[in-house]
């Protein structure tokens, strides 16, 4: 049992990880492990787990797989608030300093009501994370991992996540809530009645005899249309694949426009074993409108927004995740150039 949760936690850990590799976004990368470091991770709580040592592996273990040495990485432990912050690069010293840190970390006790004990706050650490790591210069990877939820503080803590979708696009940030016990699947509730964009719920206690590889794909940023050419078309695009999960055939992709004057789109379609999925707009407009009201020096932008179609949060499904990003699509207005060659 301590093995296979051990193999777990890295699976998704890395999974979590392994979704920006391939972003292509030319920002450099931050990790940051909010690590819960109360009592019950060892066990000393009713019904509560042992599993202190199995999570310090995991996390080792994620930290020693981060190959871009300019990827920074920043672990918190937490209980009722943020206990400490240590920060490195992914050099091969800077692992060494925070795996020596987590090595030998002792959880604290603090005075509550007279009593030396732990108490477990989610709202303190994540607005500490917010506020002191989050920034706009770098994509942020926030991994919490908590075996319960908050004792205190539950309103503030729900009122920050109602916030987080637009604190997240700001920053360019993305959440990941790892519940490590049942305890903590009771905080989805919490997330699912809020439904903040950027935060994936992932659980780790429920998935014991599965397979629990993830599959990450990352919607293209760019795709161009010639209005010209493509009119009346369908549209094709590929997902960026990454993770070591397999396709299960028959994930669907729900795919839609954001309202503009152009097209519409709000389609479901299979995603083939390459990634890829096409769809069939609604043209708004007849051709010629089209190519009169669209300017030619500028390319119009249309946004296009991909997510996981109804039913693919289920299991065997629910292991492949789409990063929440848009696609923008480029309304090309004019006539592509051709070279043409003449021999003789």
């Amino acid at each position: 049992m301590r093995i296979r949760l051990f193999a777990i936690i890295v699976l998704v850990l890395s999974g979590c990880s392994l979704l920006f590799a391939q972003s292509g976004n030319v920002k450099d990368i931050r990790q940051t492990y909010l690590w819960d470091v109360t009592l019950s991770m060892q066990g000393k709580a009713p019904g509560a787990p042992n599993i202190w040592e199995q999570v310090k592996e995991a996390i080792i273990s994620d930290i020693q797989q981060i190959s871009d040495d300019r990827t920074e990485i920043v672990v918190i432990p937490f209980q009722h608030q943020a206990l400490d912050e240590w920060r490195e690069y992914a050099t091969s010293a800077g692992k060494a300093a925070l795996i020596s840190k987590i090595e030998a970390y002792k959880i604290p006790l603090h005075d509550f009501g007279g009593k030396k004990t732990t108490m477990t706050c989610l709202y303190e650490p994540l607005q500490y994370v917010v506020d002191k790591v989050l920034s706009v210069d770098k994509v942020d990877i926030l991994k919490l991992m908590t075996d319960g939820i908050s004792d205190e503080h539950q309103a503030e803590y729900e009122e920050l996540l109602s916030r987080w979708c637009e604190i997240a696009k700001e920053k360019d940030a993305f959440g990941f809530y790892i519940m490590l016990t049942s305890q903590a699947v009771e905080g989805r509730t919490v997330l699912e009645k809020i439904n903040p964009c950027r935060f994936d719920a992932i659980d780790v206690a429920d998935l014991g005899g599965t397979d629990v590889s993830l599959l990450m794909l990352t919607p293209p940023k760019n795709v161009a249309f010639n209005v010209r050419e493509d009119y009346g078309k369908s549209l094709a695009f590929r997902l960026a694949r990454s993770g070591s999960g397999t396709l299960q055939q028959g994930y669907k992709v729900h795919v839609y426009s954001v309202e503009n004057e152009y097209i519409h789109v709000d389609a479901v379609a299979e995603l083939q074993s390459d990634c890829s999925i096409t769809v069939k707009p609604d043209y708004l407009m007849p051709l010629e409108q089209m190519v009169d009201s669209l300017p030619i020096d500028v390319n119009e932008k249309v946004m296009l927004r991909m997510e996981p179609a109804e039913g693919m949060d289920q299991l065997p499904y629910a292991m492949t995740r789409i990063l929440d990003a848009p696609t923008v699509m480029e309304m090309i207005n004019k006539t592509e150039k051709t070279v043409k060659f003449h021999v003789r």
